[in-house]
């Protein structure tokens, strides 16, 4: 026998065939020349030599491929020269092996062995993983390393896998009772549902658009769970992406999938190859949870691989309940270590292996009290000391007076931070032009209600104090003035959306004791019905229901539970992001549903908590202006030009026709980027209104287009925070 070795990726170009044809005995797909060649190309690294063996007969016919890498690996302080397989290492390879042809089996195993003993002899170690326990190789390393010149350590690794029979009613009924149950009804309650289509990818087209499904339902999936899963990335998804395209060219692909009206919301991802199928990755919508459209999905493509004559399921390295349920049992793997005898290997091999079960050992015998204290520590979700320090040092910074010392230093000066990391903290520079910054606010009530939540009087009182000291607070009109001709000072303006009762009950008092100005944008549709408006309903409807669950399909199939408090108002979260994103009438449509299946009775909790025309014309002219902020509030990026026009003029006339004179400024409902555009701009400006503010955090000066200025908080929860932040906003111009 002889051994050729190849050292370069381009080397191995030609041996495909009679790589495949060894590989065909091993019936491992992660040992075939395709998958070789692209985990390489993906994974390969400089510091890692590959070193493929070839082993030769005397007759020049190639009886084995031996696929390794090179690399030095770093162990209890001291740098060794490790030999593992050359796709070994990202997660995705299992059942690895030499390959090796049955015919003259033992001369080239001998020949293999001779091969390792000499490396050894060299000071290499050999750290092979993923061996299937019924392998000639795992035998003959075995045998290796129990002789007294070696060190041998050899690590169990359980797979899963599942015996598939000649039906799927057999199959069916080799399962727990419970799940047998459990997977009939799924998959006959998704079938007898025509929006509801099983398949498998038949083209390349296809597969190009079910991968980032997969990777995207994949994460989505992990994230439940507050895990990353594997294709955040980048080197993992053109991976799977190369990978795909090859297998999928030799018939060797799998990928099934479940479509809900067209949308993917469950996948399947593995290889069938001789006669099995190799189960490597999965990702369903965890929003359909309810419907176990990832059990439906298994199920479906199980039947169909029966129906295939395919006779295993492997569900490949692990085993747990969530493929024990599946008829699975346990197959074994093993990860070994073979290194020459001595003081050396023993450090590199044996110390790290004892020094874990040391750690085991002392954390048996610390008390079960002890863990209990550490478990609820950190179970308590204290968050860091930084955020302690941090809400300290804000209250410091204000009860010390320190805001009065850094004003000069803002009202004159900015600092211009580096946010590339580069050229140290930043420069600081004398301000040559005038700058407005625009905070905003909706409730002011003491209720403490989470479903329509507030900011409360006295904080609210202690952000107005705290201007009213420390910052130069004029009307929106006065600020967009100061802006384009003022000389070079800061200005704050206030404003609130919607218009609320207790703006006037609670704010009003606040703001006339300071001598505040203000603007407050109305909703004339709600100031008239008295009503709460449609966003509103939608959480007084979550927060009343009898029900303890809703389900909708505005993108996908959800099941939004109101079991818990905590539920309805993830609820509410949700449906209220997911109504956004749709056209108008869509919305309006959709909200009609959700409300008629809370079956919630018309609540009167939020009946009179509008501004009533009388409070509006009260407050005109005692410091309170008003603006516009459409008749229904809707997100007008999702009208028609013409509805947007008139939602704006009608509520403008509206306020014009109580107030008796005219308003100039609108705010945009929601007012993120995605919530108007430049053509809601121009329509806004036709209806009359020369300026419009958003929800979009930041500084204005006279270069910020008056028909989108920036409008925020900071939203602190302390009257510290808020002052230490604005302080430093101002500073920075963040």
């Amino acid at each position: 026998m002889r051994i050729v070795e190849l050292r370069t990726q381009p080397e191995t170009a030609g041996l495909r065939e009679s790589w495949d044809r060894l590989a065909a005995h091993s019936g491992s797909v992660f040992l075939t020349w395709d998958w070789f060649q692209v985990w390489w190309s993906s994974y390969g690294q400089p510091a890692c030599q590959l070193r493929v063996l070839l082993v030769y007969d005397d007759a020049g016919l190639l009886r084995a491929i031996a696929p390794l890498r090179e690399q030095a690996e770093r162990r209890s302080g001291q740098t060794r020269r490790t030999i593992r397989f050359a796709v070994d290492g990202s997660n995705d390879s299992e059942y690895l092996d030499f390959l090796v042809a049955p015919e003259d089996e033992p001369a080239t195993r001998a020949a293999l062995a001779q091969w390792v003993e000499t490396e050894c002899r060299r000071g290499a170690v050999l750290l092979l993983n993923e061996i299937p326990a019924a392998s000639p190789t795992l035998t003959a390393l075995r045998a290796q390393g129990e002789s007294a010149q070696h060190i041998w350590l050899e690590k169990q690794i359980p797979c899963a896998t599942a015996a598939l029979p000649a039906t799927f009613d057999a199959y069916v009924a080799l399962l727990k009772p419970r799940f047998r149950t459990k997977v009939r009804s799924t998959l006959k309650a998704i079938e007898a549902r025509q929006e509801f289509q099983f398949g498998f990818c038949r083209s390349q087209a296809e597969l190009n658009e079910i991968l980032p499904c997969l990777f995207d339902l994949h994460a989505r999936r992990w994230a439940t769970e507050g895990k990353p899963g594997v294709f955040g990335w980048d080197a993992k998804r053109r991976f799977y992406a190369d990978l795909s395209r090859r297998l999928f060219e030799r018939g060797w692909l799998t990928v099934s999938w479940l479509r809900w009206n067209g949308t993917v919301i469950a996948c399947q991802y593995g290889f069938t190859y001789g006669g099995v199928y190799f189960h490597l990755q999965e990702g369903y919508e965890p929003a359909c949870e309810h419907l176990n459209p990832g059990i439906a999905l298994r199920a479906w493509s199980i039947r169909e691989f029966i129906a295939q004559g395919v006779k295993e399921y492997d569900f490949l390295g692990g085993i747990n309940r969530h493929k024990t349920d599946w008829g699975a049992g346990a197959k074994m793997s093993a990860n070994v270590e073979l290194a020459k005898s001595g003081l050396r290997g023993w450090l590199f091999s044996s110390a790290p292996e004892l020094a874990a079960q040391a750690r085991e050992s002392l954390a048996a015998a610390v008390p079960e009290r002890l863990h209990e204290v550490r478990r609820s520590l950190l179970a308590a979700n204290l968050g860091p000391a930084s955020d302690w320090l941090r809400t300290h040092a804000a209250s410091a910074y204000l009860n010390l007076g320190l805001p009065a010392l850094t004003k000069p230093i803002r009202e004159r000066y900015t600092l211009s931070l580096h946010r590339n990391g580069a050229g140290g903290p930043g420069a600081v520079s004398r301000r040559r032009k005038p700058c407005g910054r625009i905070l905003y606010y909706h409730r002011v009530n003491n209720d403490n209600d989470p479903f329509f939540p507030a900011i409360g009087t006295a904080l609210f009182d202690q952000h107005m104090k705290y201007l009213a000291r420390h910052y130069n607070v004029v009307s929106l009109s006065e600020m967009l003035e100061c802006m384009n001709g003022g000389k070079p000072n800061d200005v704050v303006a206030i404003t609130f959306d919607d218009g609320y009762r207790d703006n006037y009950e609670n704010a009003f008092p606040i703001l006339r004791r300071y001598g505040l100005p203000a603007t407050i944008f109305l909703t004339t549709g709600a100031l008239d019905s008295g009503e709460g408006m449609w966003f509103e309903q939608l959480a007084g409807a979550l927060q009343a229901s009898a029900r303890e669950s809703v389900d909708t399909g505005i993108d996908v199939p959800r099941r939004h539970w109101l079991r818990t408090q905590q539920e309805r108002l993830e609820a509410n979260d949700v449906i209220y992001s997911l109504l956004r994103k749709l056209p108008d009438a869509e919305r309006r449509t959709w909200l009609d549903l959700v409300l008629k299946e809370l079956a919630c009775p018309r609540t009167e909790k939020r009946m009179g908590k509008m501004l009533t025309w009388d409070q509006v014309r009260l407050m005109s002219g005692q410091g309170i202006d008003f603006g516009g902020h459409t008749v229904n509030h809707p997100f007008i990026s999702r009208l028609a030009p013409a509805d947007v026009l008139w939602e704006a003029k009608a509520c403008k006339q509206r306020i014009e026709e109580e107030l008796q004179r005219s308003i100039a400024h609108f705010a945009y409902p929601s007012g993120r980027e995605d919530d108007f555009g430049i053509w809601n701009k121009e329509v806004i400006r036709a209806a009359g209104y020369q300026a419009a503010v958003t929800t979009i955090w930041g500084l204005n000066d006279a270069s910020t287009d008056c028909m989108e200025l920036r409008r925020g908080g900071p939203w602190e929860p302390t009257a510290g925070l808020f002052a230490s932040k604005l302080d430093w906003y101002q500073l920075t111009n963040g």
